[in-house]
């Protein structure tokens, strides 16, 4: 069974490099398989980025928040 998700918050900086206020937009992208999330952002420049994600999980008491840092290369 796939809970329901609703994904509320979204934050996308280069925190990891230095520069928590280079942000990107991000945007929650209509989902496609059952319990698989497309989220879509410019990448404006190489190096570490810090993705957060806040989203209520059908079930869960309490909000359910993640962290992932990516590397991008230019």
């Amino acid at each position: 069974v796939i809970a329901v998700v609703v994904i509320f918050a979204t934050r996308l900086d280069m925190a990891p490099d230095g520069m928590e206020a280079m942000t990107t937009p991000v945007e929650v992208m209509p989902e496609g398989e059952p319990g698989i999330y497309h989220l879509k952002a410019d990448l404006v420049m190489g190096g570490k980025w810090r993705l957060q994600v806040a989203a209520k999980v059908q079930g869960e008491a309490e909000t359910v928040v993640g962290e992932l840092i990516l590397g991008v290369q230019p």
